[in-house]
Parts: C-alpha cells; structure tokens; sequence
C-alpha cells in the first residue's frame, strides 16, 4: 500500500517539473534553431587508473641463466649441376723474335775502331749463356800533346743454369786498357800554367805507356727469392787479379753470403710481416809494386730485422767490421737503420736510412776512378763513420716521375789526386823508380783526408709510351775538409740531359748533355807540404747527338757526335780530353 503510493506520487512529481521547464523555455526563443558542436570524442574517467605503456615489474629475487649445450654438425648433401661453360677462343699476342747474335762497327774521328759483339742463347727455362766482346781506341794525338793514344779491350763470357729452385751463376771478364801519362808537367820554377801547350816534355819517350790488364771471376749460388718465401739463401767466391806494365799487381778474393728467414709475428701483433736477414762478407787484398807489398782485408757482418706495417717498413741492425791493416785488426761497429713510407702509395713515397762502414780504397778502385794514378799508389782504408740518406720518389700521372734526394757524409781517410812538382834531376828520384824508367812527376798520387759531404739530388724522368723518353738530373756537393784547401777534381754542380725519340720504330734520336762546375787541381812539392793550386777547368757542358736508322729488324746504321761544343776541357789537371768528335757504324742482327 505505501510502495504504491510513494510510486503515485514521485510520477507526478516528475510530471509536474517536466510541465514546469516546458513553460520555462517557452518564454524566450532562441535566435537559431540547431546548434553543432564538432570536436575528437575524448572520454575521460576521474580518477581512474591508466596502465603504463612500458609496465616494469620490480622483482627482489634475481634468476640465473645456466645453460648446458652444445652443436653438433651434420654435413649437408647439396648437389650441384653447373651448366657448361662455351670456352672462350683467345688469341694471344705472339712473342717477339729473338736472335742469337748482335755485332756492332765504325769508325770515327782522332782515328778511332770500334767494334762491339754479342752472342746468347735464346729463351729458355734451363739456362743462359753468352759472351760479349768490345774494342775501341784512338790512333791519333790530341793538338800538342804527344802519346795521349789509348785503346780499350773487353771479353765476357757468361752462364746461369735454372733449377727448380735454385740458381747457379758463373762468369769470366778479361778488360785491358793501355793508355799513356800524356799530361804536360808544370815546369820548374813554377810560374802558371801556359795559355798554349807550345812545348812538350818525354823524358822517358815510350815509358809513359800504361797497360792495365783485370781479369775478374765469380761463381754464386742460392735458391730464387721473393717476399714471401720463409728462407732465402745466396753465396757466392770472387776472384780478381789486376796487374800493370809496372810490375804491379793486385789480388782480391771475395767470399760473401746472406740468408734470410720470415719471423713470427711481434708479441704485440702490430707488424704485419717481419724478416730477419744475415750478410757475411770476407775480402782480402794482396796488392805488390815497386816500392811495397802489403796484405790487407776487410770481414764484416751485418744482422737486420725487417719489419713492414701496412704502408710503412722498415729495418734495424748493426755492420760489425775487422779492418785488417798488415794483420793490426782494428774491431768497428756501426748502426743501421731504415725507414720507408708510402704516403700515397706509386705516388710518393719517403724514406730514411742511417748507415756506415769500411771500404777499400785498394788499387782497382783507384785507377778505375783516374786511370792517370801512379803505380806506386798508396792503398788505404776510407772509414764511413756515418751517413744520412733522406729522400722522396713517386709518380705524378702514368708518365711522370721524381726522386729527390740528400745525403750526409762523414768519412776519414777519402783520396783526392794530386800531381808531383817536377824533378829537374832524374837522380833525385828512388832506384827502383829509376830501374822502371818511370815518369813520377806526370801521374797522379792519392792524397787522404777526413771530409764531411753533403749532396742534394733531383733526378726527373719522363716516358711517353715507346716513343719518347726524357731524364733530367742535378747533383750539389758541399765539402769540408780538415788539412786540404780544397777538394780536388770534385765540382760543386753536376747536371745531366738525356732523350730519346723513336720515330716510328725506323729512326731513334738521342741527346746528352753534360755539365759540370770549375775544379780545381793541387801540385805538390816532393819533401815538403807547398801545395800550388791551378783551375783544372772552367764550368762547361759536353752535348752530344746521335741518330739510327733501322732498315729492318736485322740491320741498322748509326752516326753519333760528341763534344759537339769542341771544349777540350780538363777533366784531370793537365789532361785534356778529346774536342770534337764522331763516330759512324752499321749494326747487324743475326
């Protein structure tokens, strides 16, 4: 009954307040008639819980992964058809032709033969044999300076035989050179050098004549190296006997080796490659003349570790030599070192090295340097107590390229060429000059001294393909020396041209051009140390030309020209050298 009623009367309460807000609105009108509200649906609940969209559950107990496993391989059975492949046809480039023998002849001004000969084996994988022969002199007299004739004789015979890794190397050369002391004495009393060689001076007529006859032996063997072979080997037994018209004579006997073995890796693992190598070398001199006879030698060893990293190499060692002066052993060592960096690889590349050592200045080496040197030549020892080499090499382009260069000396004991003031009385002179019949105040006689030498170089190349080739090179000395005025016959500048031009494989031109600062000449006093210094020659250049002309394959003519300026300059104090000159000649392939 009161359920009922209070449902009676909450309905018309409702009814009521919804009659009420009818006539509420009814009272005012709205000025439109729908209204849109147009905005993203963003329902919200109040205070209500959001989840994090990273949940992290922080839990205290912390769970070790151990696991125990282990693979096992199973060799998967693929198979595999592949398709033939139609093989391509090549055509190779057909090797060139090769002939057995070459022989070269002509003749030329101041009366002057020449002929040169070759004779080889052709390809093969077994061995290599030839010989080489060569002759070449003059007859005829420099204007006003008597018996400056020489000749010149080669004869070389030469093999190797190929094993499958190992090579076995022989030769024998016989060289003779006769020449003549020719240089006009400085007169005494000495008053200067003349303007014109008006007068001549032969006390002895023919005893101004020198022969000198070498005859040189060697046989080496060792195993065919590169970089990445782990032991290298090479040995080898030198003999060469040098005499003279004089009753001088020399002996060398050499007996070298080196072997070489890769190393382990560094304990740090930072090079890439490391090789460590061993050179032995033994060699004694037996030198007798006139007035002395002394046995001397010189035995060294050198130990070095090469070690490469990416672009940089480099290596360190010692060179420990024995002088061996008439048995008084003398122990010295000098370091070694090296260093090499491509810093843009084929391009440019700098290197270092730090070096020293002994060298015989024996009787071979002298006169090779001045042919005009007495025979009665004192031999020494030249100590390099140290020497710097820097320098860069590279290439710019693919024709293009440069080596610059410097090297730092200090050696004691370096010879210089001086001339003896002349004696009026062949008395003076000792007996065993005088039984020769001897002619001491024209040659040379060696002079030491300790030297401190720089040299700046700068040599530039150019190659065009086969058809032309250009080389241009320049060399500055510095010299200090301890007791000589100056450094004698050593010019301050050189510099060198050379070309070549090949004008369709039927005309080849050449040109060299020679140039050379002043040097100077010192004469002696026999007993005393005056010393009279004289301009041996002025700055001069010495060009030469020279064209060939192929009529085939086989067969070409040839016409050179030398001194072209017609200088006969001095290149020895007193000792001028032939002017202008030429020499023409065919050559024959056979």
């Amino acid at each position: 009954m009161k359920r009922g009623f209070f449902r009676t009367i909450t309905a018309l309460l409702v009814i009521a307040g919804i009659a009420h807000s009818k006539h509420v609105m009814g009272q005012r009108e709205l000025d439109i008639d729908e209204i849109h509200v147009i905005a993203p649906y963003e329902p919200s609940i109040s205070e209500a819980f959001k989840i994090n969209l990273d949940p992290v559950i922080l839990d205290t107990v912390a769970v070790d992964m151990d696991f125990d496993y282990r693979i096992e391989p199973r060799r998967a059975f693929v198979r595999f058809d592949p398709e033939p492949i139609t093989p391509a046809r090549m055509r190779g480039e057909p090797l060139e032709k090769l002939y057995r023998g070459l022989v070269k002849g002509g003749y030329g001004s101041y009366r002057t033969p020449y002929f040169e000969g070759f004779y080889n084996t052709l390809r093969s994988g077994d061995y290599a044999l030839g010989v080489h022969l060569k002759h070449r002199s003059s007859g005829e007299d420099i204007d006003n300076f008597p018996n400056s004739t020489f000749s010149k004789n080669k004869a070389n015979v030469y093999g190797t035989r190929f094993y499958n890794n190992h090579t076995l190397k022989a030769y024998v050369d016989y060289s003779r050179h006769v020449l003549h002391y020719y240089g006009m004495p400085y007169m005494h009393p000495l008053i200067g050098k003349k303007d014109t060689n008006d007068w001549v001076w032969d006390p002895f007529g023919g005893s101004t004549r020198q022969r000198y006859e070498l005859l040189s032996s060697e046989l080496s063997f060792g195993n065919k190296t590169s970089e990445r072979a782990r032991l290298h080997y090479q040995t080898g037994l030198q003999h060469q006997w040098l005499s003279d018209r004089y009753d001088g004579n020399e002996h060398q006997f050499r007996l070298h080796g080196e072997i070489g073995s890769q190393v382990k890796a560094d304990p740090f693992g930072m090079m890439d490659q490391q090789r460590f190598t061993l050179e032995a070398d033994a060699r004694y001199f037996y030198h007798q003349n006139l007035a002395d006879t002394a046995h001397t030698g010189i035995y060294s060893l050198q130990p070095k570790l090469h070690s490469k990293f990416d672009r940089i190499g480099f290596h360190l060692g010692a060179n420990l030599s024995v002088e061996d002066d008439r048995g008084n052993m003398i122990l010295r060592t000098y370091p070694l070192a090296g260093f090499r960096m491509a810093i843009i690889p084929e391009n440019l590349i700098a290197s270092a090295a730090f070096s020293g050592g002994l060298k015989k200045q024996s009787w071979q080496e002298l006169s090779k340097n001045n042919p005009f040197v007495t025979p009665m030549a004192g031999t020494g020892f030249s100590n390099i107590r140290a020497e710097v080499n820097v320098g860069v090499h590279g290439a710019i382009g693919n024709h293009f390229s440069y080596n610059l260069g410097m090297r730092n000396s200090h050696i004691d004991n370096f010879p210089f060429f001086a001339r003896l003031r002349y004696y009026p009385d062949p008395g003076m002179l000792p007996e065993p000059v005088q039984e020769a019949g001897f002619a001491p105040g024209q040659p040379f006689y060696v002079v030491y001294d300790d030297i401190r030498q720089l040299n700046l170089s700068a040599e530039l190349f150019y190659r065009f393909g086969e058809r032309l080739s250009m080389r241009v090179r320049g060399d500055y000395y510095e010299y200090t020396l301890d007791e000589l005025p100056r450094a004698w016959h050593a010019p301050r500048f050189e510099a060198s041209f050379h070309t070549r031009y090949n004008i369709q494989d039927k005309i080849i031109l050449t040109a060299d051009i020679f140039g050379r600062d002043k040097t100077w000449g010192g004469l002696y006093t026999e007993g005393t140390q005056e010393v009279i210094e004289f301009e041996a020659h002025d700055f001069y250049a010495d060009a030469n030309l020279g064209i060939e002309y192929r009529y085939n394959r086989r067969l070409s003519v040839f016409l050179n020209f030398s001194n072209i300026i017609n200088d006969e300059y001095e290149r020895w104090l007193g000792y001028p050298t032939q002017g202008f000159n030429f020499l023409g000649g065919a050559s024959f392939a056979f």
